[in-house]
């Protein structure tokens, strides 16, 4: 059988990564990464996103015109139809109507397709990682923010308006926190690496000691925000492994938030199983931990006792993987 090979870009709150993947086996053939940031407007997302794509299919020693289509996960609301990204809480709030999907389209000379980022995971887990074979799961991807995907009798669910599985959107604490989306109580809110950032910065102004203050100086200071985005998860790891107090307090209500917004989705979708991944996840064990201890406590008995909990399965590769897959499938 002949090798297809498709190419998945993974567009994060603070990272763009885009990877030429075989499309039998889900293997990353090659690959490039550049940071994003609040600060980036339309014209410099779009040009980055062409800088990425063309630096993996250099690693993979592949031309455009071998491809079986481009795909493309953003962390934010999108049309599918159009191939637009119509906004999201986590870059420039210039970044609307974004024609992603048309943009590549152009450059590259083949099909091209834009989906949410948790979404394109789900699709990558799916079909290579923790869901496969399982008909019902939910994805949840906690990073710069929190995202979900839910697949119900092996299909993904889009919803009326391509936007379901939101889970960062629950509303977990009535009329609390400010989300990036201007929403009040949301889970991102309370969960994302961006919320966990922000409360410890608020902390240590009020002069809470932390080793924190030595592994992340820019914690302490005014340019840590917006510039610098969020505290990596593996500083947050190392202060936790430390014994630092306010990491594990910190962390700890992060985790129990979120144990609450999973609950909730535990009750209404009854999954069989719900799959943890990101950043945060990946490095930060107590996170999830926690998250998946509250979510059990707090779910109704049947459902609870009957999923199954277990981490992403591509890591930092199942954004890309997935969008690899929905580019060359439309």
């Amino acid at each position: 059988m002949a090798k297809t090979y498709g190419l998945g870009i993974d567009l994060g709150g603070t990272k763009l990564l885009a990877a030429v993947v075989d499309l039998q086996t889900g293997e990353v053939l090659g690959a490039g990464k550049k940071r994003t940031s609040a600060a980036d407007g339309p014209q410099q997302i779009l040009d980055r996103l062409t800088t990425v794509a063309d630096e993996a299919l250099d690693k993979a020693g592949l031309k455009a015109k071998q491809l079986a289509g481009i795909g493309v996960g953003a962390a934010g609301q999108v049309d599918a139809a159009k191939g637009v990204l119509l906004g999201t809480p986590n870059l420039s709030q210039a970044v609307v109507n974004l024609p992603i999907a048309e943009t590549l389209q152009k450059k590259y000379g083949v099909p091209a397709a834009l989906r949410n980022d948790v979404q394109v995971a789900a699709t990558g887990e799916m079909v290579f990682g923790a869901g496969k074979g399982i008909a019902d799961f939910v994805c949840c991807f906690v990073g710069t923010g929190v995202g979900g995907a839910v697949v119900t009798g092996g299909t993904l669910v889009t919803g009326a308006s391509g936007s379901a599985g939101e889970i960062g959107h629950i509303v977990v604490d009535a009329g609390g926190r400010i989300c990036g989306c201007g929403g009040k109580g949301h889970l991102e809110a309370y969960a994302s690496r961006t919320a966990i950032t922000l409360s410890l910065m608020g902390d240590l102004k009020r002069g809470r000691n932390s080793i924190l203050r030595e592994l992340a100086p820019e914690l302490s200071t005014a340019a840590m925000w917006p510039e610098s985005g969020a505290i990596r998860s593996s500083v947050l790891q190392e202060a936790i492994e430390l014994g630092d107090a306010l990491a594990i307090e910190t962390i700890t209500d992060a985790g129990r938030y979120l144990g609450y917004g999973l609950s909730s989705v535990i009750n209404l979708l009854n999954p069989a199983r719900i799959v943890l991944g990101g950043g945060v996840i990946e490095s930060v064990s107590l996170m999830y931990d926690v998250a998946v201890g509250y979510a059990r406590r707090e779910s109704l008995a049947a459902p609870g006792a009957a999923v199954e909990f277990t981490r992403a399965k591509l890591g930092d590769y199942a954004g890309v993987v997935g969008a690899a897959l929905i580019g060359a499938n439309g």
